[in-house]
């Protein structure tokens, strides 16, 4: 019986949690709203290079990869 009164306390937390940032997005002005999304942490990140993969090293030796399916 404890679990369950304890998942209901977990949901009533997430639930009370999720209401509580959707109550503080909507009382944020749309002036602070655009500001922030000019000069926010991801504000223009579609502009940003995609990351280089890493170069393919063919000097590994293939014993070295083998020793992986040797363990237990």
């Amino acid at each position: 019986m404890e679990f369950v009164s304890l998942g209901l306390f977990a949901l009533a937390v997430v639930g009370l949690g999720a209401a509580a940032t959707v109550l503080l997005t909507r009382a944020v002005p749309t002036s602070v709203a655009r500001q922030a999304a000019l000069h926010g942490r991801f504000a223009d990140l579609g502009d940003v290079p995609a990351a280089v993969p890493a170069a393919y090293r063919p000097a590994v030796r293939k014993e070295a990869m083998n020793v992986v399916g040797t363990s237990n």
